[in-house]
């Protein structure tokens, strides 16, 4: 038994016609009648009775025709769910991301080209975010400074972002218009957990020009760490593009040259051919030049 052979059964049993059958399939009516007869020779079956030009099905032919029916039924239903994840009709794509400031834009800009597209958004320092992108958790991420040298991952840059001291609104540096990293390192410093790429850049800045921070206080998220800001408990290295509105907090840049990294979009290399991870890509794609138009 072919696909030929139990397509022109299936048609036929639904056209009740060999002639009908030859039309929808757009075959001549002997190879539709032959391919039917190779059929129930091929098994020793009788699948029609035949009646001059008329034919009706056996309790054999309407057995099989209630299996072609689910047979069909599904491969549409196969065809139709390929088409819908080609053309993002529908699916789930899952992020993850080191903070919101880079991941948000490229997600609004996911969302309005592929509306029906729903995510989920794990969040974490880059090493997690590492992690979970090579162990599957995640089908792409959006992180600092990711370990090179894995053949099995695409990386694409996405912004290049400089670090800045977030102080009180009430902090001696409040007006100033720059600090160099001899007055941060005598300052109380408030720095992420080991993992983040924001207090590692920082931590190498101040080792490479030989000074060492008097205190600091490690805390665990950039929501605590601004609040602990805002209360006056110190400063905190933080991104340029990290800082939003917050009356009761600064942000005051570094005397060049001042730390930076890049954030890049990361993927498995095979995960590329998806469509969700493709077009997730090609979102992030366009906000990356839109951030290097305005940056120059």
């Amino acid at each position: 038994m072919n696909d030929a052979q139990l397509r022109c059964f299936h048609v036929a049993a639904i056209e009740g016609s060999f002639s009908r059958a030859a039309a929808r399939l757009r075959l001549s009516q002997p190879t539709v009648s032959t391919q039917i007869r190779v059929l129930e020779e091929g098994y020793k079956v009788q699948l029609f009775r035949r009646h001059g030009r008329r034919v009706e099905l056996t309790d054999e032919g309407r057995e099989l025709r209630a299996i072609t029916m689910r047979l069909y039924a599904a491969q549409e239903e196969a065809r139709s769910y390929l088409s819908q994840r080609r053309e993002l009709i529908g699916g789930l794509i899952r992020i993850g991301a080191v903070g919101p400031h880079h991941v948000m834009p490229v997600l609004r800009e996911f969302q309005d080209r592929h509306p029906q597209v729903d995510f989920t958004l794990k969040m974490g320092n880059s090493n997690e975010i590492f992690q979970a992108v090579l162990e599957r958790d995640v089908d792409i991420g959006v992180l600092a400074e990711p370990r090179m040298g894995h053949e099995n991952l695409y990386l694409m840059p996405l912004r290049t972002d400089y670090v800045g001291f977030a102080v009180g609104s009430r902090h001696p540096w409040s007006d100033k218009k720059q600090v160099t990293l001899q007055e941060a390192a005598q300052e109380t410093l408030l720095l992420r957990e080991a993992g983040s790429v924001t207090r590692s850049v920082f931590i190498k800045a101040l080792t490479e020009a030989d000074l060492k921070p008097v205190k600091i206080i490690e805390i665990h998220t950039r929501e605590a760490i601004k609040e602990a800001v805002a209360q006056g408990f110190g400063a905190a290295p933080i991104l340029h593009s990290e800082v939003s509105y917050d009356s009761r907090v600064k942000l005051i840049p570094l005397a060049p040259p001042s730390p930076s990294f890049t954030e890049y979009v990361i993927c498995q290399t095979e995960m590329r051919g998806t469509a969700t991870v493709r077009a997730f890509i090609a979102a992030a794609g366009h906000v990356a030049a839109h951030w290097r138009a305005i940056d120059r």
